[in-house]
């Protein structure tokens, strides 16, 4: 059966003719919303493999298959790579996805769970590397060249565990050590991605506090981070300083703090505040140093 579809009457926008069977008649009178969501696809729709964390993500996949296709076959191997391999998969897509999303707001979402699914596989790394999963101890290819998790290099520093030779949590991401472990690298190549995207998140942030469409709960969490930020350089500032401050806010200097806590276990004896019978003592702190300063 053929069935025969007339144009729709036209109607008229501007002094232009547009017709309603036109692709862009729905868009007009012109809606900004709409325009910039049509402006942001046309410019470049695979604009996302651009970014720097989607390259990483897209490296971090690539790595996690090729490790878990060297686990062995049984039941909890085989559920835990078909974990790990979804893991870096939705780490990946998330970032595609949220780039593709018409808000910014959407975007910083959507970073959120590729972040918590980029974690869940470190996690995933960090369990193998102590030694949780027996049958993956030993084995070439993810443990090393030789099956070996030390090499001459390496052997400085602190084993971890009794059975993690060494603590990977103190080794640098950047620039990755091809001479590390597999599944050491991969947990270096998620730490990477995690500080790429949070400096990501960050910028994000910063936009939208910008064009103020910051939600109630990023405003008050972002007050919390400036006053954590500012509270840690105060800290450091004393410390370079030589200074220390007291629980009433007061600040004085490092001799004059010992001197304070001299006088305070002279006055509470050797047993400390309890005294050397173990009564208790009342002792106003703030007060013996307060005298002393």
């Amino acid at each position: 059966m053929c069935i025969s579809i007339s144009p729709s009457p036209p109607t008229k926008s501007g002094g232009s003719i547009i017709w309603e069977g036109s692709p862009i008649y729905p868009f007009y009178p012109i809606n900004p919303i709409l325009t910039s969501m049509v402006m942001k696809q046309s410019q470049n729709p695979y604009g996302y493999r651009n970014l720097l964390v989607y390259k990483k993500a897209e490296e971090l996949q690539i790595a996690c298959s090729g490790l878990t296709h060297l686990f062995p076959k049984t039941k909890t191997l085989i559920a835990l790579a078909d974990q790990m391999d979804r893991s870096a998969r939705s780490t990946k897509q998330n970032i595609t996805e949220g780039w593709k999303r018409n808000t910014t707001n959407e975007y910083y979402q959507f970073l959120g769970f590729a972040i918590a699914s980029n974690a869940e596989l470190e996690e995933d790394c960090t369990d193998i590397w102590k030694g949780i999963y027996p049958e993956l101890m030993g084995l070439r290819g993810i443990m090393g060249e030789k099956g070996e998790r030390v090499t001459p290099y390496l052997s400085h520093l602190p084993p971890l565990t009794h059975t993690a030779p060494f603590d990977i949590e103190k080794l640098p991401f950047y620039p990755l050590d091809s001479r590390l472990p597999p599944v050491a690298q991969l947990k270096l190549r998620c730490k990477e991605l995690n500080f790429l995207l949070d400096r990501l998140q960050r910028s994000l942030l910063e936009k939208m506090a910008k064009e103020h469409k910051l939600s109630a709960a990023d405003k008050l969490k972002r007050a919390e981070d400036r006053r954590n930020k500012e509270e840690l350089w105060y800290e450091n500032m004393l410390r370079e300083k030589g200074l220390v401050r007291l629980e009433n806010g007061r600040v004085v200097t490092k001799e004059e703090w010992n001197k304070g806590t001299r006088s305070l276990t002279d006055e509470t004896g050797e047993m400390g505040i309890r005294g050397e019978k173990g009564i208790d003592k009342k002792v106003n702190y703030q007060g013996l140093i307060n005298k002393i300063i």
